[in-house]
C-alpha cells in the first residue's frame, strides 16, 4: 500500500474517531425508540448513557498514561473495533441488563481509542495544534452526527424493527480493518513523539498540575451539559413538543453537525486568539442559549436555540485538550485520557442521576434548567483558565 503524506494523518484520525463514536452518538436517538417499544423508563435510559461512560472515566487516564510510556497503536484498532460491536447489538436483545453490558463494552472501547488517538494528533499536527486537535475532535462529533442517522435509518428501511441499530457496524469493521493496515507507519509516529517528549523533560520542560486541574474542572462542568443535552433533549421534543421517536432521535444528528463545525471554528479562534479566550467565549454565549431553550414551547425557536447551544458549547471542546496538552507536555497521553476522556465520561456518570430527576417530576424540562446551573458555574470557572506563559516547547 502506498505510504500517506505525514498530514493526511490527521485525517485518518478523524475518520478513526468518527467510527468510534458513531454507536455512542445514535445511542441518544436509540433512547425514543428502546422506551417506546421496550418499556425502558427515564432512569433505565440515562442507566444506558451512564454504562456507556462509567468505566471509560476509570480507564482512559491508565490508558493515556500507558500510551506516554510505550507505542501501542494497533490499540487505536481494537477500540474503533469494540466501539462498533456493542450499540449496533442494541436492537437483537430484549434484557435491559444484556443493553446494559452492550453499551458498556461499546464504552470500553472509545476509552481504549481516545488517549492514544489524542497523543497521536498531537504528533501529526505540527505547530497549529488548535487545528489538528479540532479536525481530531471533529471527527467525534461527525460520529454523533452521522450516528442517529444511520440508526434511525436503520431502523426505518426494516419498518420500524430495532434491529436496524446493526448497520452502525458495518463502516467501523472497515474503518478498523484500515487503520491496521497503517499500524506500521502510525507506530514511527509514536516512537518519534515519545523520543521528542523525553529530550524536552531533559532540557528542563515541565508539567503545570495546577492550571491543569482547573481546565479539567470546567471540562466536567461542561461534560455534565454535553451529556444533559444530547440525552434529555430528544425527550424534551418527545415529551413536551410532542415530537414523533424518529423526530425527537433525530435531533441529535442537528445538535452534532451544528458542534462539528463549531469544534473547526473554535480550532481555528484558539490558535489565532487563544485557547481560554475561545473556551470563555463558547461558556459565556451558552448559559443564556440553554435558559431560552428551556422556556420557548416553540418547535422553530428550540431547534434554532439547540443549534445555538451545540456550537458555544463545542467553541470550548479542541481547546481544552490542546490546552491540557499544553499545561502537561510530559504526560500528552495522559492529558488527552483525562480531558477527552475522564472528563467527557463525568458528564455520563451524573446522568442517572438527572434521570432519576425527570422521573420523580414525570418530564426532562426540570433536568434542562439543572444545565443552566452547570453552564454558569463552568463560564464562571473559565475565568480562572489563562494560556501557559511559556510557548510549548518543539
Amino acid at each position: 500500500m502506498k505510504q500517506l503524506k505525514t498530514s493526511a494523518y490527521s485525517y485518518v484520525l478523524m475518520l478513526g474517531h468518527l467510527c468510534t463514536d458513531l454507536g455512542g452518538g445514535a445511542l441518544p436517538a436509540i433512547l425514543p425508540f428502546l422506551m417506546v417499544q421496550k418499556g425502558l423508563t427515564y432512569t433505565q435510559a440515562a442507566g444506558l448513557t451512564f454504562a456507556l461512560s462509567s468505566v471509560g472515566s476509570i480507564i482512559q487516564p491508565v490508558f493515556g498514561n500507558m500510551a506516554d510510556k510505550h507505542a501501542r497503536p494497533w490499540l487505536m484498532t481494537l477500540g474503533i473495533l469494540m466501539a462498533g460491536c456493542g450499540i449496533s447489538l442494541l436492537g437483537f436483545v430484549d434484557s435491559y441488563w444484556v443493553m446494559f453490558a452492550l453499551v458498556l463494552f461499546n464504552g470500553i472501547g472509545a476509552a481504549i481509542f481516545h488517549p492514544d488517538g489524542g497523543r497521536m494528533a498531537n504528533y501529526v499536527a505540527g505547530k497549529k495544534k488548535g487545528k489538528g486537535i479540532s479536525l481530531f475532535a471533529v471527527g467525534g462529533n461527525m460520529g454523533g452526527a452521522a450516528g442517529p442517522l444511520v440508526a434511525v435509518a436503520g431502523i426505518t428501511l426494516l419498518g420500524g424493527d430495532l434491529r436496524g441499530t446493526g448497520f452502525l457496524a458495518i463502516p467501523v469493521v472497515l474503518m478498523a480493518a484500515f487503520m491496521y493496515t497503517q499500524h506500521d507507519r502510525l507506530t514511527e509516529f509514536a516512537a518519534a513523539g515519545i523520543k521528542a517528549t523525553q529530550a524536552a523533560m531533559a532540557s528542563g520542560q515541565h508539567d503545570d498540575w495546577r492550571a491543569f486541574c482547573k481546565l479539567t474542572a470546567v471540562a466536567f462542568l461542561r461534560s455534565i451539559i454535553t451529556v444533559g443535552m444530547s440525552t434529555f433533549v430528544p425527550m424534551f421534543y418527545m415529551n413536551v413538543l410532542l415530537q414523533s421517536e424518529a423526530v425527537s432521535g433525530s435531533i441529535t444528528t442537528l445538535w452534532a453537525i451544528a458542534g462539528a463545525c463549531s469544534t473547526l471554528i473554535g480550532g481555528y479562534l484558539a490558535d489565532r486568539y487563544g485557547f481560554s479566550r475561545t473556551i470563555r467565549l463558547g461558556l459565556l454565549l451558552l448559559t443564556p442559549c440553554i435558559a431560552l431553550f428551556a422556556m420557548s414551547r416553540s418547535l422553530v425557536a428550540c431547534t434554532l436555540l439547540v443549534i445555538l447551544c451545540a456550537i458555544f458549547l463545542n467553541f470550548a471542546f479542541s481547546p481544552s485538550v490542546a490546552l491540557g496538552q499544553q499545561f502537561v507536555p510530559n504526560h500528552i497521553g495522559l492529558a488527552s485520557g483525562i480531558t477527552m476522556g475522564l472528563a467527557n465520561s463525568f458528564g455520563g456518570m451524573v446522568c442517572p442521576l438527572l434521570g432519576r430527576i425527570a422521573d420523580h417530576h414525570g418530564q426532562p424540562i426540570v433536568v434542562i434548567w439543572i444545565l443552566v446551573g452547570v453552564a454558569l458555574l463552568a463560564c464562571l470557572g473559565s475565568f480562572f483558565i489563562n494560556d501557559p506563559q511559556q510557548p510549548e516547547a518543539a
